[in-house]
């Protein structure tokens, strides 16, 4: 009995958490359809004429016609929330009751928190059926506020083979998104892609899809856009008031600061903790309570333990907790490149902006050009047109850029692979030997610290 009351719980939950994802999206006017012409239902029933009564499903979403009393398409979902994949016999049994009530003009959905077995999976694909395999947020790197797969774009050929095993492997864990989504016609992170597909293969006409839908323009992100200069300044501003004049922050002395000025809790030494993710946790921050934790790692680091710290303080200073609940960083995180700011995801955005105002606050731009510039004149490097600072694969500009990098590394307190990318963001670096390092924040978080 409390193993079947228990199960029926975790059900109850997941129609719930459903049908609220939906409503908020409608209510806020950023659904797929436009919100005076869709409703979203919890436990409603539809009449069946084989039964002679209605049915009652999970989650109902209804698209009405401009000034429409009726609905002219549904999508019924189903949600499924077992300890085990789920079986053809279910699909088989749901589709049926979809078509007892609405054959011509609604679409089936599954919504589970267990992977689909394979014969799931082709009964889906050949009866048209949408499937969403839900991930709670409880172990994600990044915990939003909002749905993330509500903000995501268009899934790309890469995360959609991630997306696939996601919906067949039992195993399979989520970092980042709540869903993950197979439509009649592909894989996506999307929940805006997914619907549309769905109406596209419903029955209205591309005139009524009109009608009825939103302008793409609504998919938009929530995080606002800050270019590179924008972040030198919020780095230059955050350390106004400590007396900084060059050379290593006291990233005590600022922790300090935000602690009288926020309430700011910072936890050095942590314990890592016990996780499912392949690479081990080198720091994390809370919004509410306001906490950062920069855990210990299996090796003494110290320029990777002050970039987490940077990185998380990043975080803060920008006002992530508008969009984050919690996020937590680890040496495999994304890679910083101006596309990702410019039209990345939530997330991708809010990553970059920490990475790039972490690098500022423990190298600011006026200082450390002037350190470079010092440096580059003493060893007696001209600029022959290719860079202040032009290396290939020759012994002597090899060396150069050793001692230039050593020589920030130690005055800064940071990693080679953190001066290198920050030397190549202020265009004073051109590496040509393929790379100038490692641009992800594994680069930056796992470069042993020099001396």
């Amino acid at each position: 009995m409390t193993d079947s009351r228990s199960t029926t719980e975790k059900g109850n939950a997941l129609e719930r958490h459903i049908r609220d994802l939906f409503q908020v999206e409608i209510d806020a006017d950023r659904f797929w359809a436009k919100k005076q012409n869709c409703k979203v239902f919890l436990k409603k029933g539809y009449f069946s004429k084989d039964r002679g009564t209605d049915i009652i499903f999970d989650v109902s979403i209804e698209l009405y016609l401009p000034g429409a009393r009726e609905y002219s398409s549904l999508v019924l979902i189903e949600c499924k929330s077992y300890g085990r994949s789920i079986p053809v016999d279910d699909a088989e049994e749901f589709f049926a009751k979809v078509q007892q009530v609405a054959a011509a003009n609604a679409k089936a959905v599954i919504a589970s928190t267990a992977s689909f077995q394979s014969g799931t999976l082709q009964f889906a694909k050949s009866k048209g059926i949408g499937l969403i395999r839900y991930f709670s947020p409880d172990h994600f790197k990044w915990e939003l506020k909002r749905s993330p797969s509500a903000t995501a774009r268009t899934t790309s050929d890469e995360d959609a083979e991630q997306i696939e095993s996601a919906l067949s492997q039992e195993d399979f864990r989520s970092l980042a998104f709540d869903l993950h989504m197979r439509s009649t016609v592909r894989d996506t992170n999307s929940l805006w892609d997914f619907f549309e597909d769905l109406m596209l293969d419903s029955g209205l006409t591309a005139e009524q899809v009109l009608c009825v839908s939103n302008p793409r323009s609504k998919l938009t992100n929530q995080v606002p856009f800050y270019g590179k200069d924008d972040l030198e300044i919020m780095g230059i501003k955050a350390l106004s008031g400590l007396g900084y004049a060059g050379g290593e922050v006291n990233l005590d002395l600022f922790c300090a600061r935000e602690a009288a000025r926020t309430g700011l809790v910072v936890e050095t030494g942590v314990p890592s903790p016990d996780t499912d993710a392949s690479k081990p946790v080198l720091g994390r921050i809370v919004f509410d309570p306001l906490v950062i934790q920069v855990y210990v790692g299996t090796t003494v680091n110290r320029g990777r333990d002050r970039f987490t710290l940077a990185h998380e303080l990043a975080h803060h200073l920008l006002d992530h907790g508008r969009h984050l609940v919690r996020e937590s960083c680890d040496d495999n995180d994304f890679i910083l490149r101006r596309s990702v700011a410019i039209d990345g995801s939530d997330i991708l955005r809010m990553e970059f902006q920490a990475n790039y105002l972490a690098a500022s606050l423990l190298m600011p731009h006026t200082y450390v050009k002037d350190d470079f510039h010092y440096v580059v004149r003493t060893l007696g490097i001209s600029d022959k047109g290719f860079g202040p600072l032009y290396v290939d694969d020759q012994p002597c500009n090899i060396q150069n850029l050793n001692v230039v990098t050593v020589h920030l590394m130690k005055k800064y307190g940071v990693s080679r692979t953190a001066v290198k990318i920050r030397l190549d963001s202020m265009g004073l670096l051109r590496d040509t030997r393929g790379s100038s390092g490692p641009r992800s924040i594994q680069g930056i978080l796992t470069s042993r610290y020099d001396e």
